[in-house]
């Protein structure tokens, strides 16, 4: 009995050893399992993290890159921005203010009769004012518009003390204008353009027969006193007028005292086309009215205000 006993109990410690050495077995095969795994794992993460440092170290160097490009831009920038503030000073939105004008005026037929009815030739030179003002659209260009008006007289008492004879010659003209500008130095602009538009001349006559008294006034319009042959009141007047078109084209330079003011002076040619059967006296049509005409060299100088 002891002996069967014996046997039972070294068979089961047989069992127990072959049962624990095969638990043992899988232990260190799970182990060894266990630890490639980890190894795998720690030479996957060495990967991404030299990945990471290689990417990291690419970003950093196409940083350094971008910020080296835009120190260069921005260095470009500045050289710009100064050049740009050298030329500040000038109005750069728009501007108005006034004209005034000088023209040579050749007239002869005019001046011609004003010698038969005893008078002095029109002065040499019209002067004529007015205004103007534009808005810059880009590119240098602006736009806008411009008139002047301007007249000459001849008066005088020809043969008689009594009786006082004027005429004058007046000039106006306007449109719309479109100029290019330049400003090559600092509170300056250089610009060419032109002006299109019309215009109109009116030559007025008048005479009258020295101071005027009231009762003379009113006796000059009774009928009942009129006497042709020897009226004494000889006032009358009469007034023609003409239109036309006209250029304008100019060349000019201005120079800003202020930020907000500048003086310029200009030259250009006034172009006017006249139909002479276009003059005209109350509505009615002058028939044989010589060739006249304004074309002619023309000087400007202005001031204007803007910003």
């Amino acid at each position: 009995m002891k002996r069967l006993f014996v046997v039972i109990m070294v068979l089961l410690i047989s069992g127990l050893i072959v049962n624990a050495q095969e638990k043992f077995d899988e232990a260190e095969k799970e182990l060894d399992a266990i630890t490639d795994s980890v190894a795998i794992e720690e030479d996957s993460n060495e990967k991404i993290m030299d990945n990471d440092k290689e990417s990291t170290k690419i970003e950093v160097n196409r940083d350094w890159d971008d910020w080296d490009e835009d120190w260069d831009e921005w260095r470009e920038k500045r050289k710009e921005d100064w050049k740009s503030s050298k030329k500040r000073g000038y109005f750069r939105g728009g501007a108005g203010g006034w004209d005034y004008y000088m023209m040579e005026l050749n007239v002869d037929a005019i001046n011609n009769k004003l010698a038969e009815i005893g008078l002095s030739s029109f002065d040499k030179n019209i002067f004529m004012s007015g205004g103007g003002g534009w808005g810059y659209i880009g590119r240098g260009i602006r736009i806008g518009g411009l008139g002047a008006h301007g007249q000459v007289k001849s008066a005088g008492n020809p043969g008689s003390i009594d009786i006082a004879k004027e005429v004058t010659l007046s000039i106006n003209f306007g449109g719309f204008m479109i100029e290019k500008v330049f400003h090559p130095f600092n509170k300056t602009e250089l610009y060419f353009g032109t002006m299109i538009g019309g215009g109109n001349a009116q030559l007025k006559f008048e005479q009258w027969s020295g101071p005027v008294v009231w009762d003379e006034l009113w006796g000059g319009y009774n009928n009942t006193v009129i006497d042709t042959s020897s009226m004494s009141f000889t006032d009358y007047q009469n007034e023609l007028s003409c239109g036309y078109i006209t250029a304008l084209p100019t060349i000019g330079f201005r120079y800003n005292i202020f930020r907000w003011a500048a003086v310029g002076v200009n030259v250009g040619y006034l172009y006017s086309k006249m139909n002479q059967d276009g003059w005209k006296m109350d509505g009615k049509t002058v028939s044989g009215v010589p060739d006249i005409d304004f074309s002619n060299v023309i000087y400007r100088f202005n001031i204007y205000f803007g910003g």
